[in-house]
This record gives C-alpha cells, structure tokens and sequence, in this order.
C-alpha cells in the first residue's frame, strides 16, 4: 500500500511540476558580428530546473529535483546603418618606374612615392571646407555644383557624394590650400619663393579669361612639392596609379583603370567606369565602380579631373618626376567624363581644353599628398 502510495505522489509531483513548478533561467543572446539592415536569429537554450516539494498526509514526503533542456527559436531583428565612407581617405602608392604613354609619345617616367585620394572628391568634402575656407580668409571664384546637374554652391543635397564640378583650377589648388590649413597641414601653393604665403584667393580679378605669368600669381604659383600638405597630382602620377598593378607589370594605356581588358571591350570597361553606354548621362556617387588594383576608385569615367601639368609633348629623355612644361595655355585633365564614349576611359588619354579660369561642370579633381 505504501508502494502504491508513493508512486502516485511521485507521479503528482512530476505532473504539478511540470505545469506549475518550472524556474526559468533566461538565456542571453550569443555575441554575433551584426550586418547593416540584417535581420539575427539566434537558437537559445533555457535550462528549466523543477524542484518542487509537495507532503502527503500523514506521513510521506517527496522532493524530486528534475532538470530538463528545451530548445527555443528566438529572433532578434536590428536595423543597423552602414558605417559612413571616409571620402577623405589617401591611398599609398609606391614609387616605381613606368613607361608613360599616349599610345604615341611615351618616355620612361619614374615616380617618387606619394599619397593619392581613394575618391574623386565629393561636393560633401568640397562644401566643409568651402565654408570653413570662406570663414578663414579664404576667396573662391567659383562654389562649384553636385556633380553635373548640381546647383551651384547650394547646401549639400541627397546628391552630395557626386563628384564637384563647376570650379575651374584656380579654385583647385586654393581649395587645397585651405583644407592643408584645415587639417594642420603646411599649404602647397604659395605666392613668395619662401612659402610663407598661401595663395587664398581664386577670383579671377584683373586678369579675367587670361592667363597670368608673373612668378607667385594663382596661374604661376610657387609650389612647395616637398611639405606634407594636398595638392594636386601631376599628369605622371595620376597615369601611374591608374595603371599600377604591382610595380613590375602596368594596366596597358588602352585599358580604362582596373578593367581586364581594352577599351573596346564595354563590358570589363563597364564594370570599372561610368562613361556614354552606361552613366544615362549624369554622374553619380564616387566609389561605385570597381576600384583599380592600388584600390582607387573612378579613375575612369564619372568625370574629368584636374592635374597639376600644363599640357605639352613629352619630354624624349629619361625622367623622374616630371611635372609638365613650365607654361601654357590649358591644364591637363584625366579620366574621362560620363558622357565620353570608352576611348576616353583609357589610362593614356589625354586631355587638354582645361584652361585655368574656366569652370565646366565636366570637371572635378582629386588631392594628392607628397607624404
């Protein structure tokens, strides 16, 4: 009687248990690399430990203790936002020796190591440090615009990572000269052969549409190639680090930067540059093609770009960073626009209808940094 008696407690005890007596213990969610606009779904355990303790009158007295393990679906949804891109950022290109060419004209061109902007730069850049500059002393001849159906000098729009367009290369090198300051670096473009005098002031004044010649002027300007602050690049380094694969072997100049095959070819051109087949003739955001092998974007296509040189033939000889002839009428440019057919694209296409005080919404620019 007492067995049968203690096997129904028993019994009772499990059952009761089961419904009334469980303690939970919660589990906490294991650690997962969240994902932007992911959805997490993680398996958790909980541990259920029954220990209920139930007398039976008159005299017998049960205390199990039962553990049991339930698998349970849980999911957890966070909307993360993206990290934000530095547009800011310079990529390290390694010195090395190239052989420049057009596909015509081409010498052996050797290039001192030097920084290069990862991105064409954004209005977004262009318009910090327009304001700040602004603030500082600093006067602009043009405001410049979102890319090429930008407003000029509007507040940045959803269109802010378009590449700046609308300045000419006055405005370029000031602009340079401003964010050097800005950042507590030593300014490039200088009016006295000392350096101690920044070029802050890009309006065309007396000179107009006219080339200016005296030494220190904005068109002439003293450049200290050896400080640490932007600029812009030269005509040889920006072809260097559009065609760099790994020091010893070079991106053929009939191919667009990064692509694996020539020109001709739309659909390698495509995937590395916005240009007539694929751009619906506007720009866009930086970055959204494939980067080059030194992990540069838009060296092709989206739109022409400013470089230091005045355009001129080759030198015939041997030459280690060569920065163009001493004067001229037009400023190199680089690249391709988006509304160029895919010849344009190539790493060895030149440019040559920039002058100096034009402003076309074409053109934008990228910084460089000597170190």
């Amino acid at each position: 009687m007492k067995k049968t008696v203690l096997f129904f407690v028993l019994a009772t005890v499990v059952v009761l248990s089961i419904i009334t007596g469980c303690k939970h213990n919660s589990p906490s969610a294991p650690g997962a690399t969240n994902t932007p606009n992911g959805t997490e779904t993680y398996i958790a355990l909980y541990t259920h430990t029954i220990t209920p303790t139930h007398t039976v009158s008159p005299t017998i007295t049960a205390t199990p203790t039962m553990t049991a393990t339930s698998t349970v679906t849980q999911t957890y949804t966070s909307t993360i936002a993206p990290t934000p891109i530095d547009y800011s950022v310079l990529v390290s290109v390694p010195g090395g020796t190239f052989t420049q060419t057009d596909g015509t004209n081409s010498f052996s061109h050797t290039i001192s190591a030097f920084k290069m902007g990862k991105y064409q730069v954004t209005y977004d850049l262009w318009y910090t440090v327009y304001t700040w500059a602004i603030a500082n002393g600093y006067t602009f001849a043009n405001a410049g615009a979102e890319g090429n159906n930008g407003t000029l000098g509007t507040a940045p729009t959803t269109a802010k990572y378009q590449p700046v367009t609308t300045i000419n290369w006055r405005d370029a090198i000031v602009w340079c000269n401003a964010y050097s300051q800005k950042s507590g670096l030593t300014p490039v473009y200088c009016s006295d052969a000392s350096f101690n005098t920044p070029i802050k002031d890009s309006t065309n004044g007396s000179y107009g549409s006219t080339t200016c010649t005296a030494a220190g002027c904005f068109d002439n300007p003293y450049v200290n190639w050896n400080t640490n602050g932007f600029r812009l690049p030269t005509e040889g380094e920006y072809q260097y680090a559009a065609s760099y694969k790994d020091g010893t072997n070079w991106t053929p100049y009939s191919y667009a930067s990064g692509a694996t095959a020539d020109y001709t070819n739309e659909a390698a051109t495509d995937l590395v540059g916005w240009d007539y087949i694929n751009s619906g003739s506007t720009t866009h955001a930086v970055g959204g093609k494939i980067a080059n092998a030194l992990g540069i974007y838009d060296m092709s296509g989206n739109v022409w770009e400013l470089c230091w040189d005045w355009y001129g033939t080759y030198p015939t000889t041997i030459s280690t960073d060569y920065r163009g002839p001493a004067s001229g009428s037009n400023r190199v440019m680089r690249g391709g626009y988006c509304i160029n057919t895919a010849p344009a694209l190539q790493v060895g296409y030149r440019y040559n209808v920039y002058n100096p005080y034009g402003a076309y919404y074409i053109g934008g620019f990228r910084f460089a940094r000597t170190y």
